[in-house]
């Protein structure tokens, strides 16, 4: 630092030599008196400091999309997982954990945005075992800043779904899901949009339920609500989003991105940059018309990385300057500790429950015997209230051992991740599935070739329709059952396929002097 130069007194100007008295006068008045120096110079003003520069925010915005979760929080053949993703999230992406507030991460200058396509809950039992509150905590802790609605959200009913959000804390986005009536639909209204500021760049996000949500959920989950098509939906939220100050808009779906795409390409005025959903068959990641279209598969062993680039200088609008996605496998992360302690607290209430005897075997009920169609088969048609039920004989892994009754000895005879839906069929077409030597069956008895009975011993009705509980492997066409071309819009129950067994056999209080075998016959 440069200091002020020294003030310096100038030495008094030498006196000429005087005589006599006065010289001695005066040398004695100057040994007496003390010369007052001069006052110090005053210092110079220093330069004032400059504050130092804030650092650059960098113009990219990174969203991060995950397809419908399905409650797959462990990791799949020891990959992936909700903890290892969000590791590698916060690692790789420099991603915010924690519960999104108000739109904002928990962090300054965050630059990810965390979204799902839908269909969160149901799944292993991890999560369906408790109505999907686990999955729900564990997208919370991740991060999620909003998810379009899945048709699966309702499948534990609409206080599940109050609960779920609540726990998740972040907004499910339906453009094209209204409200028809208020007084049945209650709290299930559901924003078109929300824009989220991310580093100065104002992001739109416009969510998409499946056209199917309202005609195929349970009962009573979805009154008073009404699906209207995607294009209308789209022609006014995408506007909306701009109005409210979006610079880009993106969409995320509960659809496969194939239906979107050609009502997509006839409005070139929504200038979307990403439209993501899941569902497809088949895998998609293509750019056309300067809008990216990307599927994803369900759980948290993928992820959709779309950077977007930005001038901040440009109007509000315009300032996008280019999108790049990319799908990337979540293993490999370091799990993040939080989410693995939650998911471990869930796994350890999961493994008490399943532990507790819920009836009683004295003779133990094998695989492939008769009395075991009746107690699987029996107890879904039974609690489900359908004429019959079709399941699987390979979906059944094991005996049931006598003894003590669990809902884990269950899970261990049905270990598949299955959700039952009903179809209606007519009798004729009934027929040609109950011949199926897959199929093992409740409610309909053989009574020739490729002739049944129901359950009142009466012939099937050729023209008649008959309600038929199934599972979703048989639905889309596995053992070759044909249930998806029969009928394509069934009721999609949302529930686990052991679930229904759990009930009935807790239900029948079955004990040493009551064995549950004896019930069966």
């Amino acid at each position: 630092m440069r200091t002020t130069p020294p003030s310096f007194r100038q030495r008094p100007s030498r006196q000429p030599r005087l005589s006599g008295v006065l010289v001695l006068a005066l040398g004695a008045l100057t040994g007496c008196e003390k010369s007052t120096p001069p006052p110090p110079a005053a210092p110079a003003e220093q330069p004032a400091a400059q504050a130092p520069a804030a650092p650059a925010v960098p113009s990219e915005v990174t969203l991060l999309v995950t397809g419908g979760a399905f409650g797959q929080l462990q990791p799949a053949e020891g990959k992936g997982g909700a903890a290892e993703l969000l590791g590698r999230w916060v690692a790789e992406e420099k991603h915010c954990a924690g519960p999104v507030k108000d739109g904002q991460a928990t962090c300054a200058d965050s630059g990810t945005l965390a979204l799902a396509t839908g269909d969160h809950w149901n799944g292993p039992a991890i999560s369906s075992f408790f109505l999907g509150t686990p999955t729900a905590e564990v997208m919370g802790r991740m991060g999620y800043a909003a998810s379009a609605l899945g048709n699966h959200e309702l499948a534990f009913g609409k206080e599940a779904f109050l609960k779920n959000r609540a726990a998740g804390g972040f907004p499910f986005l339906a453009a094209n899901l209204k409200v028809k009536d208020a007084a049945l639909a209650g709290d299930l209204s559901m924003p078109a949009f929300q824009v989220f500021e991310r580093r100065g760049l104002k992001v739109g996000v416009v969510g998409l339920a499946s056209e199917k949500t309202v005609r195929t959920a349970m009962a009573g989950r979805a009154e008073g609500l009404e699906v209207t098509g995607y294009e209308e939906a789209l022609n006014v939220a995408v506007p909306e989003a701009r109005k409210a100050g979006a610079d880009v808009v993106v969409v995320v779906a509960d659809a496969c991105v194939t239906e979107l795409q050609p009502v997509v390409a006839k409005h070139a005025e929504w200038k979307l940059a990403l439209v993501a959903g899941g569902r497809c068959p088949q895998p998609v990641d293509v750019k056309e018309g300067g809008t990216a279209f990307v599927s994803l598969d369900r759980g948290f062993n993928k992820y959709l990385r779309a950077h977007l680039t930005f001038d901040p200088k440009k109007p509000a609008g315009e300032k996008v300057t280019a999108v790049d996605t990319k799908l990337v496998d979540a293993a490999g992360g370091t799990p993040d500790a939080e989410t693995a302690q939650l998911i471990a607290k869930w796994k350890t209430q999961l493994d008490e429950s399943l532990g507790q005897q819920i009836g009683f075997t004295k003779a133990g009920i094998p695989q492939d015997s008769p009395q075991m169609a009746k107690w699987v088969a029996g107890a879904v048609r039974e609690v489900l209230g359908t004429d019959g039920a079709v399941l699987n004989r390979g979906g059944l892994r094991g005996d049931l051992p006598a003894g003590a009754v669990t809902r884990g000895s269950i899970y261990s005879v049905m270990p598949f991740e299955n959700t039952l839906l009903v179809v209606n069929l007519k009798g004729e077409d009934l027929a040609k599935q109950l011949a199926n030597p897959a199929a093992l069956i409740a409610g309909f008895t053989p009574a020739g070739k490729n002739k049944f009975k129901d359950a009142k011993g009466k012939a099937l009705d050729p023209k008649k329709e008959y309600s038929v509980a199934t599972v979703e492997y048989l639905y889309f066409g596995g053992d070759g059952f044909e249930f998806e071309k029969l009928d394509p819009e069934p009721t999609e129950t949302g529930m686990a396929w052991q679930t229904p067994v759990v009930d009935w056999t807790k239900g029948k209080e079955s004990s040493e002097k009551k064995p549950l075998e004896k019930l069966l016959k």
